[in-house]
């Protein structure tokens, strides 16, 4: 039974794909699927269930997994210190993001890793909070990048850096360019806002009673971009985390409205499973990700009011 074969086991249940699974094996479909069938034959049970799409993890499958990613950070861990002994860093590593940070971060990260680290390969896997936190616990990734950081059982956190709330709308939108927002201006604005299932709704719905103010709601979406979407479509307002709709505003595809009165602000946080060494070349990226923060906390508090919100 082949190292590689656990690896593309892993991979196609992390990709939910044979084929992604393969191409990022560097192999044919058919070989992953062969890879995994080889697997299944030595230990004389199934792994997955093709007959449902998409396919599923038999309970034998499940068991196998979680024992094959606990096997694979240890070879991996123990690799990286085999290859410190020769100061390199090298290998493969997986982080877990919320999309908003993905979308925002995930270009300068990789440049930043791919500079510093060039034969260190990364690997992101994407999803709300909950999922991300899922991810870290099963050890499916080595560690996440999340907003509103807990700390929770089982898990150590990393303050990364605080995104200075804005109030966002569309360039035709009434209050554009119509100076300052007041906040009694709010009452009589659409919010397009975030599912109350998420941690960020809840910010803004505490922040939105500290001022007073309730706001009628247009909309309830479950991601950053598809709140901006909503904001033209209802003719509405939106708070959203500055550094996620940058590039918007700076292509005037949205515009930031003048509030000085906002004081609000998103944590982000990195996430990572409590008593559990990552290896060399995660240790090495998640402090490079770490130190990134310095820079872009300064950028924040010159842009803006960088109060906890």
């Amino acid at each position: 039974m082949q190292l590689r074969n656990l690896r593309v086991f892993c991979d196609v249940v992390a990709r939910h794909s044979f084929s992604k699974a393969a191409e990022d094996n560097s192999m044919t479909q058919s070989g992953a699927s062969q890879a995994v069938q080889q697997l299944e034959e030595y230990l004389q049970v199934k792994l997955i269930d093709r007959r449902k799409r998409p396919f599923v993890l038999t309970t034998e499958g499940r068991v196998f997994h979680q024992g094959c990613l606990k096997t694979l950070r240890q070879f991996d861990s123990l690799a990286d210190e085999v290859r410190a002994v020769g100061h390199e860093v090298e290998g493969r590593i997986a982080i877990g993001s919320i999309y908003s940070v993905g979308l925002s971060y995930l270009p300068d990260i990789k440049k930043a890793v791919s500079a510093e680290f060039p034969k260190a390969e990364v690997r992101f896997q994407f999803g709300h909070p909950d999922e991300v936190y899922r991810l870290v616990e099963q050890g499916s990734v080595d560690f996440g990048l999340v907003s509103y950081p807990l700390a929770q059982k089982g898990f150590t956190t990393i303050e990364w850096r605080e995104e200075q709330m804005i109030l966002a709308a569309t360039p035709d939108h009434p209050l554009v360019g119509a100076g300052p927002v007041s906040i009694s201006q709010l009452s009589s604005q659409s919010l397009v806002a975030f599912a109350p299932n998420l941690r960020i709704r809840h910010e803004i719905d505490r922040y939105l009673r500290q001022l007073g103010v309730t706001m009628q709601i247009a909309a309830e979406l479950d991601n950053i971009d598809s709140v901006r979407h909503a904001m033209e479509v209802n003719a509405a307002v939106a708070f959203l985390p500055r550094p996620s709709v940058q590039e918007e505003i700076e292509k005037r595809n949205v515009v930031e409205l003048e509030c000085p009165w906002i004081s609000m602000t998103r944590p982000l946080g990195i996430v990572q499973r409590k008593h559990e060494p990552l290896s060399r070349t995660a240790r090495e990226v998640m402090d490079l990700i770490a130190r990134s923060s310095q820079s872009a906390l300064a950028k924040s508090i010159e842009s803006g009011p960088h109060l906890a919100g």
